[in-house]
């Protein structure tokens, strides 16, 4: 199993022998039957795998930590490009990995507490504005995802919205 082969992998929950929840890069149980089954091979590959993510996994949290703190107001879309980066490295460094990751938003979802949808519009972030240096950072983050989602308004803003529009609707009798 020398040759490059892609295998989907994921990362479960489970329980260790003394019941204590972790988690465990898996990969399909066929892999087992192929011809050409390296076990060792497959240990190694799965411990690496498993080192990139738990990184990926404590950097995210730390961001996302960050990101909730009211200290940090200035510059904080900086923090929104760096969650996107960490990301975008991950599954850069996976391309060229034997292991591929099956569900990373979802695993991301379970593993960091952060939204999906906050995930993938940093990640997005990312890819559209690859250069740091072309952030500005006194542009809010909501002003950049409008940008290339074409015309984002955050739940918070769109409740404001409407409310206002209610209030000026004139009102019909019957």
């Amino acid at each position: 199993m020398g040759e490059k082969v892609v295998i989907p992998a994921q990362i479960k929950r489970v329980r260790d022998p003394d019941g204590k929840e972790t988690l465990k890069a898996t990969v399909p149980a066929n892999v087992m039957f192929e011809r050409s089954f390296d076990a060792k091979w497959l240990e190694e590959e799965l411990v690496k795998f498993e080192r990139r993510y738990f990184y990926l996994i404590t950097c995210l949290k730390s961001l996302l930590e960050s990101l909730r703190s009211k200290l940090l107001r200035d510059r904080r879309v900086l923090l929104y490009w760096e969650f996107g980066n960490k990301i975008v490295n991950f599954i850069e460094q996976n391309r060229i990995s034997s292991l591929s990751m099956e569900t990373l938003t979802q695993s991301l979802v379970r593993d960091v507490g952060a939204s999906d949808k906050i995930i993938t519009r940093c990640k997005r972030f990312r890819q559209v504005y690859p250069d740091v240096s072309n952030i500005d950072p006194h542009r809010s983050f909501d002003n950049y995802v409008a940008a290339f989602e074409g015309g984002y308004i955050s739940d918070k803003k769109r409740d404001v919205k409407e409310k206002d529009q209610q209030a000026t609707r004139p009102v019909h009798s019957p």
